[in-house]
């Protein structure tokens, strides 16, 4: 009988797990949103960012499509930075909201938000981990708001017509991570 009750316990979180990932995943398309899909960045770009960054500690970062705030959380725990994340997926932001509580990561706060409502200037970095396309179509706005001093940390693309002041390759040489200024 024990067994029985684990197993439908085990059924329950495994199909709970597979509807809130089905729902963070598809979000954009059941908005019929065209922008940047929920992609979590991966282990391995911010592990290169863990060896290549140097960063001050207790600056201020902010997301730009932050998703469940992954990125945050390890800006936040390797490099001792206040995040803040913009993103106007709720599902994913929920999801974050309860990884920060799992976590107790109290320097990391996820706002559901259109990002081009945050004012970049006070934040010391700037992160995105976004399409080269929307990436296309913020640079201008993201290159008109930052302040002469703050950078701007791309995650596997670059921007269009700025040039990066600094690049991190990845174990086969090739640019992964790509550092801004104004």
């Amino acid at each position: 009988m024990v067994k029985v009750i684990i197993c439908y316990i085990l059924v329950f979180i495994i199909a709970w797990a597979g509807i809130w990932f089905t729902l963070i995943m598809l979000w954009p398309v059941f908005t019929r949103d065209k922008r940047a899909p929920y992609v979590p960045s991966f282990n391995y770009h911010l592990n290169l960012m863990k060896k290549g960054l140097k960063l001050r500690k207790w600056a201020k970062i902010i997301d730009l499509g932050c998703g469940d705030g992954k990125a945050l959380r390890f800006f936040s725990k390797n490099f001792g930075l206040k995040g803040e994340g913009y993103d106007i997926n709720p599902v994913a932001l929920q999801y974050g909201r309860f990884l920060n509580r799992y976590h107790k990561e109290k320097h990391v706060k996820l706002i559901k938000s259109n990002f081009e409502k945050a004012d970049l200037k006070n934040y010391n970095y700037i992160y995105t981990y976004l399409f080269p396309n929307q990436l296309t179509d913020i640079e201008k706005w993201v290159f008109s708001k930052i302040t002469n001093k703050a950078i701007v940390i791309s995650n596997s693309f670059q921007f269009a017509k700025h040039k990066p002041f600094q690049t991190i390759k990845n174990h086969r040489g090739k640019d992964s991570i790509f550092l801004y200024k104004k």
